[in-house]
């Protein structure tokens, strides 16, 4: 049995509400920077929890080829300090053997210091080639620092409606029912709908078994 919590979009089909037109989006500008001799990535995936920025930034992941622990540097916003950018511009430029690009990937960018958010503008001004830096948050743009946000392609990821999310959970055989509850109470958000619908399947197969 597929488990819901699992669900990994790895093509535009596997998206769920706007986030699946995002994804189009990424392959032109992945294809845009090849052609550009690898020209540099800057993106930053902003919206509500579930609404599908850590999967766009893992379809960016898997569309460049970037092997999951050699090619890619992956942190939580909480994680990055002073030191930690430093380190990073260090290396940025270091390549290994299995991809032509270099992944570095923060999550909920926003929690980062400020020394760090203000180094790091550096940092993307010297990117090299052959690099994508993606970053999610749960902000808004305009609760991002002006020099912060002129150095980054911005993405809102909507969420998606309940029809959307009742379609994705009636995939994985939930029931019509209990898919458009949890479908409705989810309030858009992916991850949670996912979850719970794992969780009612458990339970369904379990009074099935008794």
């Amino acid at each position: 049995m597929k488990l819901p919590s699992n669900h990994t979009p790895l093509t535009h089909g596997d998206f769920v509400g706007p986030a699946r037109h995002i994804a189009p989006l990424l392959d032109e500008a992945i294809r845009c920077a090849n052609e550009n001799d690898r020209a540099p990535i800057k993106m930053i995936f902003l919206g509500p929890p579930g609404t599908g920025k850590s999967a766009l930034a893992r379809y960016m992941q898997h569309q460049l080829k970037c092997h999951p622990k050699w090619s890619t540097v992956k942190l939580n916003g909480s994680q990055v300090d002073l030191e930690t950018v430093e380190n990073l511009a260090s290396s940025l430029h270091l390549r290994d053997l299995f991809s032509e690009w270099k992944f570095i990937w923060f999550e909920e960018i926003d929690q980062c210091t400020p020394k760090a958010q203000v180094r790091l503008l550096t940092l993307l001004d010297d990117q090299p080639t052959g690099t994508a830096i993606v970053c999610t948050s749960n902000c808004k743009l305009n609760e991002l620092e002006s020099r912060f946000q002129s150095r980054w392609k911005f993405f809102d990821v909507k969420p998606p409606t309940a029809a959307d999310i009742h379609g994705l959970l009636v995939s994985y055989g939930l029931d019509e029912a209990t898919a458009s509850q949890i479908s409705t109470f989810a309030c858009g958000n992916v991850r949670a709908a996912l979850l719970d619908a794992e969780l009612a399947m458990q339970a369904q197969a379990t009074m099935k078994r008794s």
